[in-house]
């Protein structure tokens, strides 16, 4: 195992340590302009980045505080406790990455920023089309489990079989992550398995109506604790049907897009551990079911030709502009009509 690194983000000399006063400080490194928060008290310092965890706002006084322990976002009002380092608003939601302080000789101070610490037990396993297994320590959530049957009125089947242990799974997860609707992310045949044998697995199905990290261990599920959360977004261009969902792990991001044409309208984490998207195109129930007319074969084709294209080049950009680590492509489309029935195939 290697061990963790550290960066130092920003040195006080003696006097500015002096200086701080009780409560909450501000503080601007000259060098590249970035903002820290540090907090005095009788305990001791504790500080972090002047930045807020939900879409990266720039914390000031929070005038309504009397204690002198809260800061304020300056995009959505939210608001963070220094003396915790949890977020107050909304309640349960985020906890603030501290970074270290260092004492000097001399009597100033340097903050410094440690690299996440590898997790151990991680994994992603790809079992069929959109399914996709991630364990993370003693946890496993599995996505978009369409496993067995049809989907979009048989008019879809899986062309990859999915593992022979595959009820065992699903049924050994301790959730389940739906993005939405469709019938080839949320399959009633598969959940019917899932309901006869464990009718008592959380199942959260594309809501965006809590857009920050969900604490679950407070919902009565204790699979989730301080080092694992999880967040559901919507997507950009079609936010009343797609989702997609970021998991945190021991400070790592996993980010699923799962079908999001721009999800949560392009405002994404960087340098993620692991990115995941589907990379199909084109094999959707328009046109590919279509028949007759110019749905010709080779009109279909050359349909599919021109989504695939236009899909490589989003993903790319994507990929390249958020930079993960590692890139895990899933879903790829593939059909061949059905004599008779223009009904096609997919993955």
């Amino acid at each position: 195992m290697t061990s963790q690194t550290a960066k130092v983000v920003l040195s006080l000399d003696a006097h500015a340590v002096d200086s701080l006063k009780d409560g909450v400080n501000f503080k601007k490194n000259p060098e590249d302009s970035k903002c820290y928060i540090i907090y005095k008290s009788e305990e001791g310092l504790r500080a972090c980045k002047n930045q807020c965890k939900h879409q990266g706002g720039l914390f000031i006084k929070d005038i309504e505080d009397l204690d002198g322990k809260t800061v304020k976002c300056t995009k959505h009002n939210w608001k963070l406790n220094v003396s915790t380092m949890k977020y107050v608003n909304p309640p349960d939601s985020f906890l603030q990455d501290e970074l270290e302080v260092e004492a000097l000789e001399g009597g100033g101070l340097q903050l410094l920023e440690l690299d996440p610490e590898d997790p151990s037990g991680r994994g992603v396993t790809y079992l069929t089309h959109a399914c996709m297994e991630l364990q993370l320590g003693s946890c496993r959530f599995l996505f978009d489990p369409w496993l067995q049957g049809p989907a979009f009125a048989r008019g879809w089947w899986l062309l990859h079989e999915p593992p022979a242990d595959w009820s065992d799974r699903l049924c050994g997860a301790d959730l389940v992550y739906i993005s939405h609707m469709h019938s080839d992310h949320l399959s009633y045949p598969t959940l019917k398995v899932l309901s006869e044998r464990r009718p008592d697995m959380p199942i959260y199905v594309g809501d965006t109506s809590r857009p920050v990290f969900w604490s679950v261990s407070g919902a009565n599920h204790g699979f989730v604790n301080e080092h694992l959360r999880f967040m559901i977004l919507m997507d950009g261009v079609h936010p009343e049907m797609d989702t997609c969902i970021i998991v945190q792990y021991k400070g790592h991001m996993i980010l699923n897009t799962v079908d999001c044409t721009r999800p949560n309208g392009g405002r994404l984490p960087r340098d993620v551990a692991l990115m995941m998207s589907d990379f199909a195109g084109g094999a959707s129930g328009f046109p590919m079911t279509f028949y007759g007319g110019k749905y010709t074969d080779s009109w279909k084709a050359q349909f599919v030709k021109n989504e695939r294209k236009k899909l490589l080049n989003y993903k790319a950009s994507l990929v390249k502009s958020l930079q993960p680590k590692v890139y895990c492509p899933f879903a790829d489309t593939s059909w061949r009509p059905i004599p008779r029935t223009g009904i096609s195939q997919t993955v």
